[in-house]
């Protein structure tokens, strides 16, 4: 039989998926010390025409205070939600000054209460928006 080398296969890196009003940041903390997890997103921080001070993210997102990881070391990524795509790139560039080492944009959010204010999914249908806020 002959022997064939197997192309190089690399884990899977698991994400912590945000869920507001669940995963904060004691049960990321809690999850990332259990282990498997290898970046973790926070819940959705919602960007109205404000450009936030860093309490405001601090209360999301506490982990900024240790280098943007959790107490275990895993990578948390702050999540913006909104449709102002200034306001937007003014906070993600305040997050990424705080030491956030990405911003993820929330664009899959199905809530009717999201999408009534042009967040989350329903920017999947103004394509040109969601090209301008990326």
């Amino acid at each position: 039989m002959a022997h064939f080398d197997r192309p190089h296969v690399t884990q899977p890196t698991l994400l912590l998926a945000p869920m507001e009003g669940l995963l904060d940041f004691v049960l990321r903390d809690i999850l990332t010390r259990v282990g498997g997890v290898d970046r973790c997103v926070s819940e959705f921080i919602r960007v109205t025409g404000t450009l936030y001070p860093e309490r405001v993210f601090l209360r999301y997102v506490p982990e900024l205070l240790q280098g943007g990881k959790t107490a275990s070391g895993v990578p948390v990524r702050p999540q913006l939600l909104g449709s102002d795509e200034v306001c937007l790139a003014d906070n993600a560039a305040r997050l990424a000054a705080m030491g956030a080492e990405g911003i993820d944009l929330n664009f899959g959010c199905p809530s009717p209460v999201v999408n009534r204010h042009r967040g989350g999914s329903a920017l999947l249908e103004e394509p040109e928006l969601l090209y301008r806020i990326v």
